[in-house]
């Protein structure tokens, strides 16, 4: 698969656009984006980009069949992995205002035989993952042996409740699939539907997504066919039987019909704007302080912009979309290879849309000696430190005592990682001692650490 390079210009026949579309095409190097990073012989990518309830940009590049070559439209259909639980948060707070349920309810008003050790666990710990319960997709033994296998809903409860607890209720944020197959539960009890029909019910029909789908065996037509990396190449994603990832992570849909979803929600028309705006809220845990997370939404931020946001990856699938609050601006990515890095190509896009300099990410011959005078630990704060260190004629990155990641030199005295938009400059503070400054996502006021 193609890496991060600049300065491939492609015709914009080559992809999947309309005339209106190239109207903006013209003005705004979109296209480019996609085919410097996807090659068109490959699985690939559909993506929208939406302003002020306007779409100026959607496209695809790549293949959504590789046995017969078929090219991937705006209008195929892909597994969304965690996306889904945006959708999923969105039942609940519909039901609350159905008043079929509460989000202070114990979770075990629905499902009383799940054991949460003692603990008080309600509907609001589930969908700000601040529960306790642990994350079934973190149990090697499921995916190894289980995950194919078809199931029900009470019957994977039943496995989950193996795993213990792993803190108590509100004390932190720590992501979890279990929570959200759980929310699916509460959602058929509560509404007497099954998951499924209730979404499609009350979601997809009502604001016409008429290409989103609850996944299964079913013929799907415009469905794009997923693929994984193997060591001898890409090859046919791995078979899961799709009650498991349930409303973790089992819906399908279009760049298009995502499009229609985040301006219904954000604009009132599924719930109120009071329950919208606690689904983007970050949620405030038992210690004062605040998660990244609200109801089934992160929020982070590019360059000077908040953005509502969430990623997911399945077998065969990779997906991204956020909302730019005070820019209006929506965009989503939807890849067919779970080797794609969405999350890097819908910030590149929000980038050319928003005209945010994007450095030149190359690398950059530097003098052993050079790199050398650069290691070593840079202090944060009293509990953080980040290390330059280098092994066989490499430079690594480390946040204390986490993994390690490459970086690449691309100036005399900057590096970036890899397909991301984070870098680091080394320069000096008013004392003359070294610093690194943090660029995260194309921050413009990076994060500093004073060389110790």
């Amino acid at each position: 698969m193609k890496k991060l390079i600049f300065g491939v210009v492609l015709s914009a026949f080559s992809l999947n656009v309309s005339f209106a579309d190239m109207l903006e095409v013209e003005q705004k190097n979109y296209e480019t984006i996609l085919a410097e990073n996807i090659d068109i012989d490959e699985p690939g990518v559909a993506v929208i980009v939406s302003k002020d309830g306007r779409v100026v940009f959607k496209g695809a590049r790549g293949l959504a069949n590789l046995e017969h070559n078929i090219p991937l439209t705006t209008n195929s259909i892909f597994r969304l992995g965690s996306l889904t639980k945006q959708f999923t948060a969105a039942a609940i707070m519909i039901l609350q205002e159905q008043n079929k349920l509460s989000l202070k309810d114990n979770i075990h008003k629905y499902v009383p035989d799940f054991p949460t050790e003692g603990n008080d666990v309600t509907i609001e710990h589930l969908l700000t993952h601040t529960s306790g319960i642990a994350n079934y997709t973190e149990d090697e033994e499921i995916f190894a042996k289980e995950i194919q296998v078809p199931t029900t809903i009470d019957d994977m409860l039943i496995r989950f409740s193996k795993h213990p607890m792993k803190f108590k209720p509100g004390e932190q944020m720590r992501y979890s699939n279990t929570g959200y197959v759980l929310l699916g539960k509460i959602i058929e009890v509560a509404s007497g539907q099954s998951y499924a029909d209730f979404i499609n019910e009350n979601i997809f029909k009502k604001i016409g997504m008429k290409s989103s789908h609850y996944g299964g065996s079913k013929i799907i037509h415009n469905r794009a066919n997923g693929y994984d990396m193997s060591p001898s190449g890409v090859v046919n994603a791995m078979y899961i039987d799709m009650m498991w990832p349930h409303a973790a992570g089992a819906l399908l849909s279009t760049v298009e019909d995502l499009n229609v979803w985040f301006t219904a929600l954000r604009n009132g028309v599924l719930v109120s704007n009071a329950s919208y705006q606690k689904m983007i809220e970050p949620f405030k845990l038992s210690d004062g302080s605040v998660s990244n997370y609200g109801y089934g939404l992160g929020i982070g931020k590019i360059n000077q912009h908040v953005i509502i946001a969430h990623s997911g990856g399945i077998p065969g699938f990779a997906t991204d979309a956020f909302y730019i609050p005070s820019e209006d601006l929506y965009i989503a990515v939807l890849s067919n290879f779970s080797g794609t890095n969405p999350n890097l190509i819908s910030k590149l896009l929000a980038a050319e849309v928003l005209d945010i300099h994007v450095p030149k990410f190359e690398p950059f011959k530097l003098n052993e000696r050079k790199v050398k005078s650069f290691l070593g630990d840079y202090k944060v704060d009293e509990s953080t430190v980040r290390t330059l260190s280098m092994e066989n004629e490499k430079v690594y990155y480390q946040w204390n005592d986490g993994p390690k990641f490459e970086i690449i030199p691309m100036s005399e005295n900057s590096f970036y990682f890899e397909n991301t938009l984070t870098y680091i400059v080394i320069d000096e503070d008013e004392e003359g001692k070294q610093l690194m400054k943090f660029y995260s996502d194309l921050a413009v006021s990076p994060q500093h650490a004073t060389k110790l």
